[in-house]
């Protein structure tokens, strides 16, 4: 059973993509229809989680947030009733939320997780954070790159108004199996090695001709 406000926040949001920003959605056949995932996206803007979410519409996704976006308020209610999991980016060793990410894995669903860490100032790819490399090693399952395009344009880092005149795109990558991330022989850079070869997923993800 879906959370009911979960599912309402992201059919309004797959409906501003497609009519305000003409969103197109490259791939959805990569969508594990069953089972556990991670899914890996770019992160360019504050658009990029909700974005995600109208593009994995077969799936109900649990993403992982910055504490600090849950502000006292309207901020705090909503995004504690649509799966957002809060990470404190101050403590690198965040036990709660790793265990919850792992909880819901555990649970079939499908975990957001942006690679590198936070939002790109100046709409190129930042460095690769090992967290991914952790939660992908430590459970195992399929990750699946995404790439995005346009958010940047639309709504950058310090601006409070979107940009209509622009548009998006969103490539769902085909899933990258444990064999592949998780395949190096360096144990100690075990994590930062597989996170690096991820995010190079992504980066070869280009919009279809």
């Amino acid at each position: 059973m879906w959370n009911p406000y979960y599912l309402t926040t992201v059919l309004f949001c797959k409906l501003c993509f497609r009519e305000l920003f003409n969103g197109k959605i490259y791939g959805q056949e990569n969508i594990p229809l069953a089972g556990p995932f991670i899914v890996a996206p770019n992160h360019l803007s504050h658009l990029d989680p909700p974005f995600v979410s109208a593009a994995f519409l077969k799936r109900e996704l649990i993403f992982l947030g910055r504490k600090t976006l849950f502000k006292p308020g309207f901020w705090n209610i909503l995004l504690s009733h649509i799966n957002v999991i809060p990470v404190d980016r101050e403590n690198t060793a965040d036990i709660s939320a790793i265990k919850k990410a792992l909880a819901f894995l555990r649970d079939n669903f499908g975990v957001v997780i942006f690679p590198e860490g936070t939002r790109s100032l100046d709409g190129h790819f930042g460095k690769a954070q090992s967290g991914i490399g952790f939660l992908a090693c430590k459970t195992q399952v399929p990750v699946i790159p995404v790439r995005i395009f346009g958010t940047y344009e639309i709504l950058k880092k310090n601006r409070t108004m979107p940009d209509i005149r622009q548009s998006a795109q969103i490539i769902i990558g085909k899933p990258i199996l444990p064999s592949e991330y998780d395949g190096f022989q360096d144990q100690k850079e075990r994590y930062h090695l597989s996170a690096n070869y991820i995010l190079d997923q992504i980066k070869n993800l280009s919009i279809p001709l």
